[in-house]
Order: C-alpha cells, then sequence, then structure tokens
C-alpha cells in the first residue's frame, strides 16, 4: 500500500532543497528578483496554471499539496502587500489542443 508520509521537519528539508535547487540561467538587467515596487505583471502561458506533478507510471508522485508557478507568483505578491496588478493570458494554443481540435472536428 502506498502512502505519504510527511513530517513538519520533512516539509522544511524538501522546501530548503527546492528553494536552492532553483537554476536562473540568465538575469538580465537583474530582473530578480522583482522589484517591490512592481506596478503590474503578466504571467503567460497554459502551463502557468497547470497542476503538473511529474511524469507517469513509476514516475509518478502522490503529493500533499501543489502551488502552480501562478498561484506562487500572486501569493509572494500580495504577501509584499504592494497592490501589484496581475494579468494571466493563456497564450498560444499547444500543439497537444490543436491535434484535438483538428481530430474532432473531422467528426
Amino acid at each position: 500500500m502506498e502512502r505519504t508520509v510527511e513530517s513538519e521537519d520533512d516539509k522544511m528539508l524538501l522546501r530548503k532543497v527546492a528553494s536552492e535547487s532553483i537554476v536562473l540561467l540568465r538575469n538580465e538587467g537583474d530582473t530578480l528578483p522583482l522589484n517591490k515596487k512592481l506596478k503590474k505583471i503578466a504571467i503567460i502561458g497554459s502551463n502557468a496554471k497547470a497542476v503538473v506533478f511529474s511524469g507517469g507510471g513509476s514516475a509518478a508522485l502522490k503529493v500533499s499539496y501543489f502551488i502552480s508557478p501562478y498561484d506562487g507568483i500572486v501569493s509572494a505578491l500580495e504577501k509584499a502587500g504592494n497592490g501589484t496588478e496581475v494579468t494571466y493570458s493563456e497564450g498560444a494554443t499547444g500543439l497537444f489542443s490543436i491535434f484535438f481540435l483538428f481530430f474532432f472536428s473531422l467528426f
């Protein structure tokens, strides 16, 4: 039987590992961290709100909770308390979506 064991020590360690494993490839113009005086931000892309844990099969995960990139950014901006306006757009339709639109238009 699969189960999730989650202690406060586990949570703290996993958060530390996750925060230290983020790799910023290029930070041109010192864009990050975001300026606390930021008035508006646009979050673009369907994966920003996607709930994706991992692969499938033996790579599948049973997570205790999940925060999407969109929700994480919005939450951080709300905690900053500067009233930053957040705009979201799905952006371009993904190839997978186009396939389904085409496939179902045949019937």
